[in-house]
């Protein structure tokens, strides 16, 4: 079998200046990884480049999770300079919006604008607010309302957990750093996307709008091991919900963000049905060379047919974020 000749990359994270890359997560990050930090700031012809090497055709670039902004104006403002980054290779780059969802009315103005006035193909959005506040209350509610009407995906990425979240579920007998690991990318990232998502759909998020379509990462953030255990307890059914796993087949999508592995993607798609796997790297804490490593390994491997592994590089996220542009393909 041969790697796909073309890539399309969702989870591809940027900075811009007027909401910057700084939180307490980051100040960490960036002793440890400066080049991220260099690699954030690079909307042009360096980050093309990275993407030729890793065989990438087209990149959907967001703001990087986690940064917050008490000036609202800061959200369109972004929004609008990364606009400006995309034009400069068009063929290349599309955008997710950031939005204030501490503002959800605002938020909603704001991802109708970046998408009819911006081009935007959707919205990246942290999984909670700074005080680890979920979007399951009905006031959070316009913005899905917006995505569905407009027909773009909302990504639901993870965001650092607040200082008393630290504290209560992830300090321990070791060092601070690792603390912080357990909150974020070793654990709590993922376990807190995947309780969001299950709250939304307890609380009747994808019956009001079984249009809806939300992208998350990771590989699923640990929700594809508890389907059938979700299905089976039933706790749903008396609300007239039906099963999670129907709306995981309808209303879900899920990238391979930051996790290179057959195996996990394995376990992935036998849960979920293919044409709702998508290809990212996350960018740029990791590279695209690995994760052109990671479809070459496919190939090899003979994990999926030559037909859906071509759809998980770049067909089923051109078909979702409906990319009419041709892609540029590679040797």
């Amino acid at each position: 079998m041969i790697p796909p000749s073309c890539s399309i990359t969702l989870e591809e994270h940027t900075a811009f200046p007027s909401l910057g890359d700084y939180c307490l997560l980051y100040e960490h990050t960036w002793d440890n990884f400066p080049e991220a930090r260099d690699g954030l700031k690079e909307h042009s012809l360096k980050r093309v480049a990275e993407m030729d090497e890793g065989h990438v055709s087209y990149q959907v670039i967001s703001h990087l999770p986690g940064i917050v902004s008490d000036d609202i104006e800061a959200y369109r403002k972004a929004n609008n300079e990364m606009a400006e980054a995309i034009k400069k290779h068009p063929d290349r780059l599309g955008g997710f919006a950031a939005l204030p969802m501490a503002y959800p009315e605002l938020a909603a103005v704001e991802l109708e604008r970046a998408v009819r006035e911006l081009g935007f193909v959707g919205a990246m959005i942290d999984n909670h607010l700074q005080d680890m506040t979920h979007y399951d209350n009905e006031r959070f509610w316009i913005v899905f309302e917006a995505a569905e009407r407009l027909d773009v995906p909302i990504y639901i990425h993870p965001a650092p957990p607040s200082a008393a979240e630290m504290k209560a579920r992830f300090e321990g007998n070791y060092s601070s750093n690792v603390a912080m690991g357990l909150g974020t990318a070793l654990w709590g990232w993922h376990e807190n996307v995947g309780l969001h998502i299950i709250k939304l759909f307890v609380a009747g998020l994808f019956k009001r709008y079984p249009k809806l379509k939300i992208i998350i990462g990771h590989m699923g953030e640990g929700i594809p091991m508890m389907i059938d255990r979700l299905d089976s307890v039933r706790l749903t059914t008396v609300n007239g919900l039906g099963k999670f796993s129907e709306v995981w087949e309808r209303n879900i999508w899920v990238t391979s963000s930051g996790i290179f592995s057959v195996r996990a993607l394995e376990m992935l798609l036998k849960v979920t049905q293919n044409d709702h796997v998508l290809y990212s790297v996350d960018t740029p804490f990791c590279k695209s060379n690995q994760g052109w490593k990671f479809l070459q390994e496919l190939a090899e491997k003979g994990s999926l047919s030559q037909e859906d592994l071509d759809m998980f590089a770049y067909g089923n996220a051109k078909r979702l974020l409906k990319l009419g542009t041709s892609l540029k393909r590679f040797e």
